[in-house]
Order: C-alpha cells, then sequence, then structure tokens
C-alpha cells in the first residue's frame, strides 16, 4: 500500500480508538448526555456548512431516513458515554466490537437467511462476549451498567442494518451531517432534561477529551474514513473494526490505568476473530 494510504489508516485507528478514554475523561466532571450531545451537534454543524451543496441537492425522503439512521448511531453513542461513568474504557471498547455479531442476530431476527458459517462465528464472538462480561464484572454477576453497554451495541447494529437495507440516502458526507445533527439534537435534548446542573465546569482534563472528541474523534476520523474509502480496497479500510477496540483497550489500560485482566484478552480474541470470520463469510 502507499505511504498515504497507511499513515491514514493509523491516524484513523488512533483518531477513533481515542473516542472511548476520551468519553472516560469527559465524564469524570461534566455531565455525559449534555456534553456529548453538544460535542455530536457542533461537530453536525460544521459538516452542514461543509456539505450545504449536497444537502440542498437531496431528496427529503433521504434525509428522514439518514434522521432515522442519526437517532439510532448517536443514541447508542449517548448511551455508552452514560455508561461509561461506570464502566472502565477499555471494557466498553471491547463489548462495542460486538457490533457486527448483533448485525447478524438482527438479521436473523428479521427473516434473514444466514448461513452456517456466519452462524458458527456468531456463537464463538458471543462467548467471547460472555468471557469479557463475567470477567470484568469480577465475577458471575452482571451489572446494568455492563448491559447498557452491550444495548448500545445492539442500537448501534440496528442503526447500521437501517442504513444498509436504505434504498436512497444522502452522499456520505451529507449523511454523516444530518446524523450528527438530529442524534446530537436528541442527545443534548435529553441531557437538559434528565441531568441536573453540574456543581463544576469541568476540569481542564475533562474540556481536553471534549477537544479530542470533537476534532480527532468526529472531525477527523471522519475525514479520514472518507478519504480511505477513495483510495483503499473495503477490505483494507475495514481493518478499523478489529484495530479501535484494541487501540482503545490498551489507552484504556496504559494511560488511564484501568485494571488489566489476560483473560479478557481471551474473550476479545474469541469476539474479533468471529467478527472476521462473519465478515468474510458475508463477502462469499
Amino acid at each position: 500500500m502507499p505511504a498515504r494510504v497507511v499513515l491514514a489508516l493509523v491516524s484513523l485507528w488512533l483518531c477513533w480508538g481515542s473516542s472511548f478514554p476520551a468519553m472516560r475523561v469527559m465524564v469524570g466532571t461534566l455531565p455525559p448526555l449534555t456534553t456529548s450531545g453538544a460535542v455530536f451537534l457542533t461537530a453536525g454543524v460544521v459538516l452542514t456548512v461543509a456539505h450545504a451543496r449536497d444537502l440542498r441537492r437531496t431528496a427529503p425522503l433521504a434525509l428522514r431516513r439518514a434522521t432515522l439512521v442519526g437517532v439510532c448511531l448517536l443514541g447508542a453513542q449517548g448511551l455508552a458515554v452514560v455508561a461509561v461513568v461506570h464502566v472502565p474504557a477499555s471494557t466498553s471498547a471491547l463489548l462495542a466490537a460486538s457490533i457486527p455479531l448483533w448485525l447478524v442476530v438482527l438479521r436473523v431476527v428479521t427473516g434473514e437467511r444466514v448461513g452456517a458459517r456466519e452462524l458458527a462465528c456468531l456463537v464463538v464472538g458471543l462467548a467471547g462476549v460472555v468471557v469479557i462480561v463475567l470477567v470484568e464484572a469480577g465475577g458471575p454477576g452482571w451489572t446494568p451498567w455492563v448491559l447498557l453497554v452491550l444495548g448500545t451495541s445492539v442500537l448501534w447494529a440496528t442503526g447500521t442494518l437501517v442504513a444498509a437495507r436504505s434504498v436512497v440516502l444522502p452522499a456520505p458526507g451529507a449523511a454523516t451531517a444530518v446524523q450528527l445533527v438530529t442524534g446530537g439534537a436528541l442527545v443534548l435534548t435529553a441531557g437538559l432534561v434528565l441531568e441536573p446542573a453540574p456543581s463544576v465546569v469541568g476540569n481542564a482534563s475533562s474540556w481536553a477529551a471534549v477537544a479530542v472528541l470533537l476534532v480527532a474523534d468526529s472531525l477527523a476520523g471522519f475525514a479520514l474514513f472518507t478519504w480511505l474509502l477513495r483510495h483503499a480496497p473495503v477490505s483494507v479500510v475495514g481493518t478499523y473494526a478489529y484495530a479501535v477496540p484494541v487501540v482503545a483497550y490498551l489507552a484504556g489500560v496504559l494511560v488511564l490505568g484501568e485494571p488489566f485482566h489476560p483473560v479478557v484478552l481471551v474473550g476479545a480474541a474469541l469476539v474479533l476473530g468471529a467478527v472476521a470470520g462473519a465478515l468474510r463469510a458475508r463477502e462469499y
């Protein structure tokens, strides 16, 4: 691969891999829903200005479908920020890697035929999820917050399925702008209604994390992803599904000092291996 493609790919891994640790730092002194909603909405406004021409040319039906996808994806992201107050960023990242597995589950539930290889990968991957949950929960007891992380993965998979089955959607940049604006507005509104006014305005670390989520995760990550789709094979770009959880896990352990459990790596290997196998089976 050209050096610029490799550089862009690694940069994408780092940008999106920084999101879970940044969320963990942000919620230390800032309200999760209100702050994350404001971040999403700000990024959406920036992209709306950048892709104004595409948005003006987009049919109303495509805008409505992008709005539905945005509610699912950003609603899931908002709930993930709430959960990360109580669940380590490293754990949240590994559980989020199971999104393609829940996508297989949703396809089965909606009546789509799924091959035996995908089902086998699903069983292996869910076994990995169980390992991660049991170890990180400190034993056989499942905490509600870990279940919420799993719920966000299911909701994100739902939005992905809606997008994949949509006949009409805006151009990628315009679609992302609509999703960030509508989803961000929803999360921000929920935060203003449900969260009490913070007693502090936040410390420097939390605001630095906000900047990371806005600039690196939302704006730079999107730009890198769009550029890579035009200059590299989809199979190469898709490696972010495996690399990002690993980057986020290592950042949580090494930078934030979160607990490291070697057994979790077994569960992570099962999940990521199953995701790779399911995606490969889907290609054929």
